[in-house]
């Protein structure tokens, strides 16, 4: 093969590469670079819960403290131990500033 059949060859291959980019680049939207962004969800609609009543509020109050002294009066009594009197430590003598000659005799 002479040098010109060998350019030709060439020119047809970029040519085919050329017209592949095309397609693909055209078929496809151009993507954007990072990370995808969050899908968007719908609220889901409130519970249909009603607030409580003053009312009704106090009387769960009063059930709960009648349960804590329940709980409370059925626990053994247990005597705190005093944890014995920890000592402070004596403070460290101060290290002498940097960059400072120390004199020994």
């Amino acid at each position: 093969m002479d040098l010109s059949n060998i350019l030709n060859e060439i020119d047809k291959q970029i040519a085919q590469l050329q017209q592949a980019k095309a397609l693909l680049t055209d078929s496809s939207a151009p993507r954007k670079v990072g990370r995808p962004g969050k899908a968007v969800t719908v609220k889901a609609a409130a519970s249909g819960r009603k607030p409580l009543s003053a009312e009704a509020k106090a009387r769960i109050a009063a059930a709960q403290k009648k349960r804590w002294a329940k709980v409370k009066k059925a626990a053994p009594v247990v005597a705190k131990k005093t944890a014995p009197s920890k000592k402070t430590p004596a403070k460290k003598a101060a290290a002498p500033a940097k960059g400072v000659a120390v004199k020994t005799a």
